[in-house]
């Protein structure tokens, strides 16, 4: 083992293997992965069909098992230097090599340490552990290694050392290193334009600096840089940091004694307005009352949507028992910390004994636990969750959960699914509850027409309905484009969509209404196969839903945010593009038409003319009208162009009847009368 001690292995950069200050050669790049396969599970056999999927996937040669062999006796031969470390049995092979002279499993190592500080309040230590972790990278992980193997491992370390230096720089935020962190800052955000995070923290750096202009100036280019590359606004995060940089917010400026946990967060005050939900809430006080008068213990698993009123609803269910309870709700932060729920809940002693702490708070009487947003919960205190349902059998402890459908996690739907208790889904709220909410927090009366509208345009979400109902109370007229507030919220609720689901949604919103993969796929050029996987994902959390062949967005609201999210002039453009695409694929003349009529008054496009003029007659009349009209007083037209068009209007307003209007003798409408003739027009559909 002493020879074998001289052997490293870089798998984050640099040479693979290492002898003392020299580089031992390899040779080709699959024999490279062989290597790298054994060095990612040093210590333990590896088999030889493993070896074949890490290398070669599912379409292995039919020799795969030869050249594994092959490779295996070249890779015992380079590493004769340093000895045997190269072990064969029955059972595959083994890298013979303690895994702290792996850099990945140092890496990894360190971040675990550097968790642990942070769990611990040691912000110091967790930097020191941090910086070692990411010490470690020499260059790409893996670098020219072939394989899905190889490939899977490079993405999860890629994502490993950006989450550890996104962590590392908020940490020394924290402890004031702000001056220092800026020039760093800026480089990594020019290399990772769309992680919103390490914008967040260079405008923080720069304003903690006492640079606020030039903070301001990075909000500037981050809301540019990523409205250019995603076509989406930024998160409501980064711009509420724009605020606080204005404000010269004293909460943006650096605290010397960060917090060891969040405090475990107070049972939430009653809201003002509770309407509907009986057959749900009758459900949940059940539980209460079996809790307080009976000290029977329970689970309940709340469903709902971002926005479905789900902290309302405990908070009215649980007011008798508030000084019961004790309240956590997950964020995304939280999920990267393991237990971290678990010690924000009931204090780190719980990390030592659960079972133990658990049973001392209940025997000062019946306990009600509250886990909000168990879709962000790291792995740890999710399994920890379920520990505590266990207790809930012979505690007095009511065990409450709740989650929504997005993120979709493994451990998240196989917990849901074992669960010894109630799951509770809370609907969205119909007619009369839209109208009860109305008559609880507006101080006039709407009308039907705006209840009607506010019912459909929100689909029954209660926080949509709620900030809805503010913006009329302010004096905003309905209509279907929403308010800066409004428009944030469901930003905030679309923050679980991953990227690609975003930009696949944004397409579609300019579809219209309803649509179909087929649409999609002509509209953003890419594979069908391409795009089920973000529609899947639109339809699980309930963003789209299907009808038959069709899709369509479940909530108008969150459609008009997508629409809004693309700037006016860009918006133009593309629905310009969607028609020519459909025009080209033989889509209905009036579905062409409903896409230029929302491109506004800038019909720029060159074919636009002539396909109207060639399709007028297949067009419904109103969208025939309306088209003939925003194209007349298009500059860009051709004389021979505008007495055509200008012509087909004349006819579509003018028919030849016997019912002349008296207002068509005017001399002024000679020149249309005449236009009318020379065009002749032949019969048309009427819309």
């Amino acid at each position: 083992m002493d020879e074998v001690s001289s052997l490293t292995v870089r798998l984050l950069g640099g040479s693979p293997a290492r002898h003392g200050d020299g580089e031992i050669a390899l040779g080709p790049a699959q024999r490279q992965a062989v290597f790298a396969t054994l060095a990612l599970h040093a210590g333990q056999f590896v088999s030889r069909r493993e070896i074949i999927d890490a290398v070669w996937g599912e379409r292995p040669p039919d020799s795969a098992t030869g050249i594994v062999y092959t490779y295996v006796s070249a890779l015992r031969r380079a590493l004769e230097p340093v000895g045997e470390p190269l072990v064969a049995s029955r059972a595959g092979y083994r890298l013979d090599l303690p895994k702290q002279q792996v850099d990945v499993h140092v890496f990894e190592a360190e971040l675990d340490r550097a968790r642990a500080h942070r769990l611990a309040g040691a912000h110091r230590r967790e930097l020191e552990s941090l910086r070692s972790a990411l010490g470690q990278w020499r260059g790409s992980a893996l670098d020219g290694i072939p394989g899905p193997f190889a490939e899977t491992q490079r993405a999860r370390l890629n994502e490993l050392r950006m989450s550890a230096l996104e962590r590392q720089a908020e940490v020394a935020l924290r402890l004031g290193g702000h001056r220092e962190l800026v020039d760093e800052l800026a480089v990594l955000v020019e290399r990772h334009p769309l992680r919103e995070g390490l914008h967040r923290m260079l405008i923080t750096a720069l304003f903690r600096s006492g640079r606020q202009a030039e903070a301001l100036a990075a909000f500037d280019r981050a809301r540019e840089t990523i409205i250019e590359r995603s076509g989406l606004e930024p998160g409501p995060e980064l711009l509420a940091l724009r605020q606080q940089v204005l404000d010269d917010d004293p909460a943006l400026h650096h605290r010397d004694q960060p917090d060891r946990h969040r405090r475990t967060r107070t049972a939430p005050a009653r809201p003002s307005a509770f309407v509907g939900r009986e057959f749900e809430f009758g459900r949940l006080r059940r539980n209460l009352t079996a809790l307080l008068d009976e000290g029977r213990g329970s689970t309940v698993w709340l469903d709902g949507e971002a926005g479905s009123g789900k902290s309302a609803f405990l908070a009215e269910a649980l007011a008798t028992a508030r000084s019961r309870t004790r309240w956590v709700e997950a964020d995304e932060l939280s999920g990267a910390i393991p237990l971290s729920l678990i010690a924000d809940c009931l204090g780190g002693e719980a990390l030592d004994d659960l079972g133990k702490t658990v049973t001392g708070l209940c025997e000062d009487g019946p306990l009600v636990l509250v886990f909000e947003d168990l879709h962000w919960a790291d792995e740890e205190s999710l399994l920890a969750w379920q520990r505590l349902q266990g207790f809930t059998a012979r505690l007095p402890l009511l065990l409450i959960g709740s989650a929504r459908p997005l993120p979709r996690r493994p451990t998240l739907d196989d917990l849901r699914s074992r669960l010894d208790g109630d799951i509770v889904a809370l609907p969205p709220f119909d007619g009369p509850a839209v109208a009860a909410l109305a008559a609880e927090t507006l101080a006039r009366d709407p009308g039907a027409d705006f209840l009607e509208f506010a019912a459909e345009y929100t689909a029954g979400n209660a926080r949509y309905l709620c900030e809805l109902f503010a913006e009329f109370a302010d004096g905003h007229e309905p209509d279907t484009s929403p308010h800066s507030t409004l428009a944030t919220v469901v930003e905030d609720h679309l923050a679980t969509l991953s990227v690609p689901g975003k930009r696949t949604l944004n397409s579609a919103a300019l579809l219209g209404s309803s649509f179909t993969i087929a649409d999609l796929t002509d509209v953003t050029g890419r594979e069908r196969a391409s795009l089920v996987g973000a529609v899947e994902e639109a339809l699980a959390a309930h963003v789209l839903q299907a009808e038959g062949d069709r899709l369509r967005f479940r909530v108008p609201l969150v459609r008009a945010v997508f629409v809004a999210n693309t700037p006016p002039a860009i918006r133009a453009v593309l629905h310009q593009e969607i028609a020519a695409t459909m025009a080209g694929s033989g889509a209905p003349a009036d579905r062409v038409a409903e896409q230029l009529l929302q491109a506004g008054d800038e019909l720029t496009a060159h074919w636009i003319p002539r396909w109207v003029l060639d399709n007028v007659r297949a067009l419904s009349t109103g969208p025939a009208i309306e088209l003939l009209h925003l194209l007349s007083h298009q500059r860009n037209l051709t004389e021979e162009q505008h007495q055509s068009l200008a012509g087909e209007l004349a006819a579509l307003l003018l028919p030849e009847t016997d019912a002349t209007p008296s207002w068509s003798a005017q001399p002024w409408c000679a020149p249309l009368h005449a236009l009318a003739r020379v065009r002749n027009p032949t019969a048309r559909r009427t819309s």
